[in-house]
């Protein structure tokens, strides 16, 4: 079977039977089989199912090479043969094709040492998707990765065409944070407003002030969002409620930034509070760091793409995307660089990732592996 062959033949199959977040026993299992099946010389448990399998061969570099496996609560859409069996469930990010990718990648590598030198670790990850603090935290703390000096990672993209990578230099992808407020006020009747203190204004204006925090306290020269995406308040018509509740993203792409929001985000809340005379609860939960790709490792993923698929079909990104990824836990750890590849199709309609018809260009992952396996060869040189 060449290596196009057994990278689809894995991903139809993965595709075929999803888990979510850090309950992937059954994903983990088929491909600890395979590992073993490829001889690799070391398989470890991580976490709750991730696993890192290590290849060995001889002194050289030590890079880790990053898959996740999890997919999501979604439920299947498509017409394909091999569409999900587990009601509910969907790999509607692409992390199926991420896990045979890295196969893909490990195969090669297993069976053409004579073309490159040093070690490489192959990170198959369970829960990036969540729930937080995510897959990657318990891997990166188990110590298995420390002596990698670069990490890297490719994230598929149907914005991008088939034949094509975009990375950017620098952020790429944002800490996502989560925002829960409660306004507690004073219920009463809405015929008279005087008796009691009114939460849902309180909210109203909490929602407003937000918004100025990011035109007014954050330099226009950075980049944030502050959404607040779900309000609660009240039962009926005519009754002021007692409290309101507001939940929340905030996405940024600096720490100080973020916590600049955080802070400001708390100031707000005791001010309004305090001027109507209410109570204020404040619940922040840092989520994912932001992804900074850094520059050296980013030059050399550049320099593989380009001699995988042309000079032309590597798209150097100018703006980051508000997205997060736990990928940034690895980069945190030393460094490395994550990349989109383009999985556009050429002949149907294409729906972005998380959507419940996802379904991405198969002739894309072969260019994903050959990237992985031109990285390594280019930095054992």
């Amino acid at each position: 079977m060449n290596l196009n062959d057994y990278i689809i033949k894995h991903r139809r199959q993965i595709h075929q039977y999803p888990e979510t977040g850090f309950n992937c026993p059954k994903t983990s299992a088929y491909i600890k089989n395979e590992l073993i099946k490829l001889e690799v010389d070391t398989i470890i448990d991580v976490g709750e199912y991730s696993l890192v399998a290590i290849i060995n061969n001889g002194d050289g570099p030590i890079t880790g090479l990053r898959a996740d496996f999890d997919a999501l609560n979604i439920t299947e859409e498509t017409d394909l043969d091999f569409k999900s069996k587990n009601v509910g469930k969907m790999h509607a990010c692409g992390h199926d094709a991420h896990t045979s990718i890295l196969l893909g990648a490990c195969k090669y590598l297993v069976e053409h040492k004579d073309e490159w030198k040093g070690t490489v670790k192959f990170i198959f990850q369970e829960a990036e998707e969540g729930p937080t603090p995510g897959g990657a935290l318990n891997i990166v703390k188990s110590g298995f990765l420390d002596d990698c000096e670069e990490f890297y990672a490719l994230h598929v993209s149907p914005h991008y065409e088939t034949g094509t990578v975009a990375v950017n230099f620098g952020p790429a992808m944002a800490a996502a944070d989560t925002l829960k407020v409660e306004l507690i006020g004073k219920a009463c009747h809405a015929a008279m407003p005087e008796e009691g203190i009114d939460p849902v204004v309180m909210q109203a204006e909490f929602v407003l002030g937000a918004q100025s925090i990011i035109t007014r306290k954050i330099s226009p020269m950075e980049r944030a969002v502050i959404t607040i995406a779900k309000v609660e308040a009240g039962t009926t018509h005519n009754i002021i409620p007692e409290k309101a509740i507001l939940t929340g993203t905030i996405r940024s792409f600096d720490n100080d930034v973020r916590e600049i929001i955080k802070d400001e985000l708390s100031l707000l809340g005791e001010s309004i509070a305090k001027r109507h005379k209410g109570k204020f609860l404040f619940d922040y939960q840092y989520g994912y760091d932001p992804t900074i790709n850094t520059y050296d490792t980013t030059d050399t993923f550049v320099e593989s793409a380009k001699n995988i698929l042309g000079d032309s079909h590597v798209k150097i990104l100018d703006l980051p995307m508000a997205g997060s990824e736990d990928f940034s836990r690895y980069i945190n750890l030393k460094k490395g660089t994550l990349a989109w590849l383009g999985v556009k199709q050429t002949d149907k309609e294409t729906y972005n990732i998380h959507h419940s018809k996802f379904n991405l260009n198969e002739d894309a992952l072969i260019f994903g592996a050959k990237i992985f396996i031109d990285i390594i060869k280019r930095r054992s040189k």
